[in-house]
């Protein structure tokens, strides 16, 4: 298998997963931040979006994110007013797009590409691709966690309500079954 093929699915799947999972949510979600340390996914998102522009600009192309870069850069904080953040379709709309073009490149020049020379951190075109999926999915694995999170918290607020649905603890269970037993009739 040719690793530009390689590198093209693992870029496929890692959009179809975040358009599968973050399209139509609501904005509680995308905005939930467990405490301040934590980016809301929102922030993540907007972060995968200018990593995959970076990307392309090594390819030749000029996405123009200037807004997005004072965003969601490394070392940007997360805003508190989260109405400044462009719409998440928006978002997704580059991330596919921005997906679609890197394919779209790889798929042209194949192979050959990963071997480009390029200034910066890497020597190569491949090594940069290689970084930027593993930071991707890095990201990608932390909306799954927040996801997950503001799930169970949600939930579990209600669930709090129903008291009636709430298990004994096991020291509970051990003191009704010692009761049982020492209770003479």
């Amino acid at each position: 298998m040719k690793v530009a093929t390689l590198v093209t699915d693992l870029i496929k799947y890692n959009t179809g997963y975040l358009t599968k999972h973050l399209t139509n949510m609501d904005k509680a979600r995308l905005v939930f931040r467990p405490n301040q340390r934590h980016n809301p996914i929102i922030w993540i998102l907007g972060h995968l979006v200018v990593s995959r522009g970076s990307l392309l600009e090594l390819l030749g192309e000029t996405p123009n994110l200037y807004e997005l870069n004072c965003l969601f850069s490394s070392g940007t904080k997360p805003l508190n007013d989260q109405s400044k953040y462009p719409e998440p379709e928006k978002l997704m709309r580059y991330m596919s797009q921005f997906g679609a073009n890197l394919v779209r490149h790889l798929n042209e020049a194949g192979d050959d590409l990963l071997n480009r020379q390029v200034w910066g951190a890497y020597d190569n075109i491949g090594k940069y691709l290689v970084n930027a999926y593993i930071h991707e999915t890095y990201h990608v694995g932390q909306i799954n966690y927040l996801m997950s999170l503001a799930s169970e918290i949600v939930s579990s607020k209600t669930r709090l309500k129903l008291s009636a649905k709430k298990k004994p603890g096991t020291g509970k269970i051990l003191l009704n079954n010692l009761k049982s037993v020492l209770t003479v009739k």
